[in-house]
């Protein structure tokens, strides 16, 4: 669980300055400028704060249901029938949900991808450096016994 509060906490930090510079660009510059228009193929170029948002929202919220998910796992020896189906109905609402979004035109994909691509990178990073400390942690470990 630690990992989740720090990828939550670090998503945060990076989703919230892009809201704002989007905001920014909306209020300042405008969509419509001819080095920006490009993102109106990817939906209404308004909502891309709120898109970032609702991308970074939906990428903690699969997080926490895959993380429920392996923690349900962890206890057995075979992927109990009752996890591998809600695993898999967390998927489909997932793709629901995008596909609604989308085709009913209340976000930004681009926005959204943006939102999502935050999360995933914080989680590798994270990811990455917890494994780093808990290779050093077994190394340090192993060198002191004989």
């Amino acid at each position: 669980m630690e990992l989740i509060k720090k990828v939550t906490k670090k998503s945060a930090i990076l989703i919230l300055p892009l809201i704002l510079l989007s905001f920014l660009v909306d209020r300042l510059i405008g969509w419509n400028d001819e080095r920006l228009k490009f993102i109106g193929l990817f939906g209404n170029p308004g909502l891309m704060a709120v898109s970032i948002l609702i991308g970074g929202i939906i990428g903690l919220a699969n997080l926490k249901g895959l993380v429920w998910g392996i923690e349900s796992l962890l206890g057995t020896h075979r992927a109990d029938t009752r996890v591998v189906f809600l695993s898999l109905l967390r998927l489909f609402i997932l793709f629901a949900v995008i596909i609604i979004l989308v085709v009913m035109r209340l976000i930004n994909l681009l926005g959204f991808l943006i939102g999502m691509t935050v999360v995933f990178i914080v989680l590798i990073k994270e990811a990455l450096e917890m494994a780093k400390e808990q290779g050093k942690e077994a190394s340090g470990d192993s060198e002191g016994s004989p």
